[in-house]
């Protein structure tokens, strides 16, 4: 029997729905508007038919039992999620943010599963150094060491051929790796370390910054995208999330078209206006945007522009 991939959405549909345009709640088919950071086309669609993946996370994900399956593992999340959101957003803003433990949960598989992240992750492992002295910041979280070991071998190319071959053991993989040769992380390499930085973002990352809830004026709106959690630190995007630590580190979480949670390791009052907030989020992207107004998702993506040019 031919197994068919499952249709996974990498952004899932809930959390899309919170920032469709209000004029399409009422209708059978409500939409948002997508804006690509490619071509600079704003249209609308379904948050259905928004950031689909066959088969991306089809395969073995638990750390402690490798048959479960993070598709299952993301759905039990999401519906979590979908309801503690909801709940949320609907009570009075208060100084500091005080989500329950769903959001966050949902937060960190948000920031470690998207396809960009995915690649982020594979160029991660290219520009490591095996003969680099790993210098160990912090304890792993508490559980970390009773994760189930996996023998299974490891996949390496040569970039100038294109040869692949699969090796054993971790010294030999640091052999071809000191040759120049690539390591390729597979779907199941990939489902694994994605389950580790969810992990990782959730008890060790997340904690350490100050949250602070926002919620936008009337008329004005936050929009999302591809990556739906960013950060940036030191005035650099796309930075290893060890680079929370660092003192100027700001992450950006929105939760809806209305409101967003920001972390910071400042404790002051942030002077910040959606517009900025926006900004951030356009300039972090991978390839889209979204937001409920043409305007909006314009706007952030005319901003992004302009802040690459200085």
């Amino acid at each position: 029997m031919m197994h068919m991939a499952t249709r996974a959405h990498t952004v899932p549909r809930f959390y899309l729905s919170g920032f469709i345009a209000p004029e399409s709640e009422a209708g059978a088919d409500p939409f948002v508007w997508l804006g690509s950071l490619t071509t600079g086309e704003v249209k609308r669609r379904s948050p259905k038919n928004i950031s689909v993946a066959r088969g991306l996370y089809d395969g073995p994900g638990g750390l402690d039992d490798p048959s479960k399956s993070i598709e299952a593992h993301l759905s039990r999340i999401e519906a979590a999620a979908a309801v503690a959101v909801r709940e949320f957003v609907a009570t009075e803003p208060n100084e500091g943010a005080n989500p329950p433990p769903a959001i966050w949960r949902f937060l960190a598989w948000q920031a470690a599963r998207t396809p960009g992240w995915m690649e982020l992750m594979q160029d991660w492992v290219n520009d490591w150094d095996p003969d680099a002295m790993t210098q160990v910041v912090e304890p792993p979280p508490e559980g970390f060491d009773s994760i189930k070991y996996k023998i299974r071998t490891n996949c390496v190319e040569d970039p100038r051929t294109g040869e692949r071959r699969e090796v054993s053991d971790l010294e030999e993989l640091h052999s071809y790796r000191r040759r120049g040769w690539k390591w390729v992380l597979r779907s199941d390499d990939q489902l694994e370390l994605m389950h580790v930085q969810a992990w990782y973002f959730q008890v060790r990352h997340f904690p350490r910054l100050s949250w602070v809830r926002l919620n936008t004026p009337d008329e004005e709106w936050f929009i999302t995208s591809d990556r739906a959690v960013t950060w940036v630190a030191d005035g650099i995007a796309d930075t290893r999330p060890a680079a929370l630590r660092h003192p100027t580190a700001q992450l950006v979480a929105p939760l809806t078209r209305k409101t967003a949670l920001i972390g910071r390791h400042e404790t002051t009052g942030l002077n910040v206006t959606p517009r900025q907030i926006n900004q951030f989020i356009a300039c972090t992207a991978s390839s889209w945007v979204a937001g409920p107004t043409r305007t909006v998702v314009e706007e952030a993506i005319q901003d992004r522009n302009a802040a690459s040019t200085h």
